[in-house]
């Protein structure tokens, strides 16, 4: 009989709860838009809520394991929220201990990139590929690296901050405080960012001119290069660019058979990952080796939550 797990994803701008099975089967989900100011207690009150009606929409009556992501640092062995980049007042939170309790199930906690990379292990195209890592191209950028058949994590569990290299020194501001950084030259705000800082260039635009600046978005300029504008042309070959930096980086220093890229900007599929494959064959110069970029799973932020439980019982 397959195993019933209930899932939690919380992050920036929403939290999802979905319950799926040990054959990545997902049964239900469950999502609200994320409050910022919502506070520990509030947190744990809205995910039982929400635990609840995805386990009633499921037919489950009782979860066999709990899967908790995080989009922020954790600590997954004590099961504490270390930061909390987008959720104010979360810091140093046990947020498995409460769920735990309730539910009476086994629960685990993960940073949301490496639950994606896991995902990918189990379920997608990392099947069956013992060195591969995974990006995660959305607001920001994250990862998770597996090396050898097992999930990399480092001397205190933070590996895969694949975001935080920087590749311009000096250039603009990152959240973590470094300048430079991938994130904050590629991630989906800096694309914002970037089109923003530009006003003449974005007055001179027949596309961006009737849009407020609070509406754009890296999707828009994907949006924009498709009906032929030329300003969100040279923002995604300028983005290319510094993605394909980064990754050369990583396979240079990792020598991956594969680089899985998910989040929400791969979803521009083609559009991305045609330029991105031959920026990278370029940027190799005399280094060059054979490697595959390859999108991620179309349901992956839902099986990353389910994923996570699975792996850490099977280690």
């Amino acid at each position: 009989m397959a195993l019933k797990i209930l899932g939690y994803d919380v992050g920036g701008t929403k939290i999802s709860t979905v319950v799926g099975n040990d054959n990545g089967n997902i049964l239900s989900n469950v999502r609200m838009p994320t409050v910022k100011h919502l506070g520990k207690k509030r947190l744990i009150e809205e995910m039982i809520t929400m635990g609840d009606a995805a386990l009633k929409k499921a037919g489950v009556d009782k979860p066999d394991m709990i899967g908790i992501i995080f989009a922020g640092p954790v600590d997954n062995k004590k099961g504490v929220v270390i930061a909390s980049p987008n959720i104010f007042g979360l810091s140093n939170f046990n947020i498995v201990e409460p769920i735990q309790k309730y539910y009476g199930a086994k629960t685990y906690l993960e940073n949301d990139a490496t639950a994606a990379a896991i995902a990918e292990r189990l379920f997608g195209s990392g099947k069956n590929v013992d060195n591969f890592v995974y990006m995660t191209l959305s607001t920001g950028i994250g990862g998770g690296i597996f090396i050898n058949g097992k999930l990399y994590k480092g001397a205190h569990g933070m590996a895969g901050e694949l975001g935080h290299s920087v590749i311009m020194v000096n250039g603009p501001t990152c959240g973590c405080g470094r300048r430079g950084c991938l994130e904050a030259l590629a991630g989906g705000k800096a694309i914002a960012r970037r089109v923003i800082e530009n006003l003449n260039a974005v007055r001179d635009s027949n596309f961006f001119s009737r849009i407020r600046p609070t509406e754009i978005t890296a999707e828009k300029v994907f949006e924009g290069k498709k009906k032929g504008d030329m300003f969100s042309q040279l923002i995604l070959e300028e983005t290319i660019y510094y993605l394909a930096v980064g990754i050369v980086n990583i396979i240079n220093i990792l020598d991956p058979e594969l680089v899985i890229i998910g989040g929400g900007i791969s979803k521009a599929g083609k559009d991305l990952f045609d330029p991105l494959n031959d920026a990278i064959r370029e940027e190799f110069k005399s280094m060059y080796r054979p490697f595959k970029i390859v999108p991620g799973l179309e349901n992956g932020s839902d099986l990353a939550a389910i994923s996570v439980p699975l792996y850490k019982e099977s280690e």
